[in-house]
């Protein structure tokens, strides 16, 4: 066996297992209560303290401008591996734009460290010794640490991958493959820091009092019209531009090779009905989330208009300062469209989010809109550059973006409530609040 492939399946391997095994100890792995009971009479585990809404809100836009560096830095690199013809690797690797990338890395790293440090400083003063109590109160800044770091981490294994397999270097490369969803990922967490800032309860700073009356006055309604998405809330905004970069980032690695230049090499050799399939999923996928972090009537839209504005304008970056530039993603804004406009005609109809009827009706709305621009597209215009495109590949590309987005619905409805809601903890320790109030007014 080649000692550098060896050598780029060792570092590859076990960057994933360390990721993995951090992720299930932090996130998943069974804890004992330490026996020290509070006032209340519950275990310690009530005691652990969350990072403040302002520090989230700070943390969630320095990770947002990390995954930014990222995705500009993904299409520059791209646009210098087409005008240079050059896959670097060894002592060349870390040529400019991958700097720009392990920058990104860098900075969303040290900002996850230092906002874990700002959570172990009063929880080990509160005595919660435990890490994992703390990353679990605040998930999403332990979430940006696993994915940064292994970011990071993973330098040494696709340094050798490019020194390995040179020019004939494949996007979908195993290292540029989960190095890619990690970077996506980083905007993802930093939606739900951002919302997290703003909607978990903080056990450090405020009385029952203060807490309760926030939660009678949502139940009132005097706070609903601060947070749909028509009255401009500014996290409603950033949230739908942290998707767009996430998007911008997984494309990529997942369909840019089939808009530089013709079509050739690994690539040709695809289902060439793959490239509508991946943008119509993954653009179905964020839309549906956007919908739920960005709470209004054309969520999908502003997130699709979002979306190209970012592209356009990395692209032109990338353009500027190499001279070469992808071509422009199938476009998926009627798509968009269409979903919102079924969501607001399902709704009419009595019809909630999470029911099947919205998950059918949703996928194929979307579907329709997005094939519409999508295959004239293709035929028109980018069959000069793709070995064949024929009848049977535009049928089977439509038929899979409806069945995938039926499958992946409930997913990217899970990842949007996750993202928005409090944790189960933080319901409880905010119901022990309430009832301490309402109680002995009962009496």
């Amino acid at each position: 066996m080649n000692s550098l492939f060896l050598q780029g399946l060792v570092f590859s391997g076990l960057a994933i297992g360390v990721l993995a095994f951090l992720a299930w100890w932090s996130y998943l792995s069974p804890m004992k209560d330490s026996g020290r009971e509070g006032l209340s009479g519950n275990p310690q585990r009530r005691n652990a303290i969350s990072t403040s809404p302002r520090l989230s809100k700070v943390l969630a836009l320095l990770v947002g401008l990390s995954a930014l560096l990222i995705c500009i830095g993904g299409y520059w690199d791209l646009s210098e591996h087409v005008i240079t013809g050059i896959v670097p690797g060894g002592e060349d690797f870390l040529w400019p734009p991958h700097l720009m990338i392990y920058a990104g890395f860098l900075l969303a790293f040290l900002v996850a460290i230092g906002g874990l440090s700002a959570l172990a400083i009063p929880n080990l003063r509160a005595g919660v010794m435990d890490p994992r109590r703390w990353v679990r109160r605040s998930p999403y800044v332990g979430a940006v640490v696993l994915v940064a770091g292994y970011g990071l981490f993973s330098i040494p294994g696709d340094a050798i991958w490019h020194e390995l397999f040179g020019i004939d270097l494949t996007a979908w490369s195993p290292p540029h493959i989960f190095i890619g969803v990690s970077s996506a990922s980083l905007s993802i967490f930093a939606v739900g820091l951002l919302m997290g800032g703003g909607n978990r309860v903080y056990a450090a700073r405020g009385g029952v009092e203060e807490r309760s009356q926030r939660h009678l006055s949502n139940r009132t309604g005097l706070l609903a019209a601060g947070r749909r998405f028509s009255a401009a809330d500014w996290r409603s905004f950033v949230n739908l531009f942290f998707l767009a970069i996430a998007f911008c980032i997984f494309l990529i690695i997942g369909t840019t090779e089939w808009e530089m230049g013709k079509v050739d090499g690994f690539v040709a050799q695809r289902p060439v009905w793959l490239y509508p399939t991946i943008i119509g999923v993954a653009a179905f996928f964020l839309s549906v989330l956007a919908r739920r972090v960005a709470p209004g009537p054309w969520s999908a839209t502003a997130f699709a208009l979002f979306y190209f504005g970012l592209r356009i304008a990395s692209t032109s970056f990338a353009d500027l300062v190499s001279g070469a530039t992808p071509r422009l993603t199938l476009v998926f804004i009627l798509g968009a469209v269409l979903l919102d406009l079924t969501y607001q005609w399902m709704a009419r109809s009595g019809f909630k989010p999470g029911d099947w009827q919205v998950r059918l009706a949703a996928a194929g709305g979307f579907m329709v809109g997005f094939s519409i621009v999508a295959q004239p597209t293709i035929a028109f215009q980018y069959l000069q550059f793709f070995p064949s495109f024929t009848v049977p590949d535009h049928l089977i590309a439509a038929l899979l973006v409806y069945v995938l987005n039926i499958a992946i619905y409930p997913v990217a409805m899970g990842l949007g409530n996750w993202l928005t809601s409090s944790s189960n903890e933080d319901a409880e320790v905010l119901q022990e609040d309430l009832d301490a109030v309402t109680v002995p007014a009962k009496s």
